[in-house]
């Protein structure tokens, strides 16, 4: 699920949650103390189980032990970071060695038990608020050099703000395994072309034409 689509299930339902951690207590406490009415709460009681869980249907946020038998938190961690899952990771131990590792893995808080429903409510608030900053600080890195002149030819010609010329180019991106770079490169070049011998007009059809959209993105 993206950041935009968890934004807008937190406002009009509950967050589907799975807790991690091989001590069943962990697991029932937290789901029996979290607030219902804004999260659905699952429990595994183990990394292999949360895997094929998170591989069957997908969770808003997940919360993972570091410490435990056979798949490890980070192996929970590095699948998470595959499927965009954001996560926290939770551990006995305030060891910065640990925190450092879950970093890396993509963990977006670090939490110390014992933890209450209440503390981990929050850590999953802020956890999603510093994802979605990261998501628009990564949107905006995009928009830079030959990516940011495309995005400024689709901005002119369908009259669009920057975010949504640039969703626009990554919806066309995707279904085609094609790189923005490339894309835009392209783009940039039939502008030229088109600009060259029928002027702006004639350009900015011939962008519409290749991105093969019949309506402007403001009004999808």
């Amino acid at each position: 699920m993206s950041s935009r689509d968890r934004k807008k299930c937190s406002a009009r339902c509950r967050l589907d949650v799975l807790i991690v951690d091989d001590d069943p207590m962990i697991g029932l406490l937290l789901q029996g103390g979290i607030d219902a009415e804004r999260f659905s709460v699952s429990v595994a009681n183990s990394g292999s189980d949360a895997i094929a869980m998170c591989e069957a249907s997908g969770f808003d946020f997940v919360v993972v032990d570091y410490q435990m038998p056979g798949k490890s938190g980070l192996d929970v961690a590095m699948a998470l970071r595959r499927r965009k899952i954001p996560f926290v990771m939770l551990s006995a131990y305030a060891e910065t060695r640990i925190e450092q590792q879950a970093a890396r893995q993509g963990a977006l808080g670090y939490l110390i038990k014992p933890v209450t429903p209440k503390q981990v409510e929050l850590a999953i608030y802020t956890a999603l608020a510093r994802a979605e900053e990261i998501t628009n600080l990564e949107r905006a890195a995009e928009v830079s050099g030959i990516v940011g002149v495309a995005v400024g030819l689709v901005m002119g010609a369908f009259e669009c703000s920057r975010m949504q010329a640039l969703d626009t180019l990554r919806a066309f991106c995707r279904p085609r395994n094609r790189t923005l770079k490339h894309v835009s490169l392209e783009i940039v070049n039939l502008y030229e072309m088109r600009l060259s011998s029928g002027g702006a007009a004639a350009a900015c059809e011939g962008l519409k034409d290749y991105l093969n959209i019949a309506a402007s993105p403001k009004n999808e």
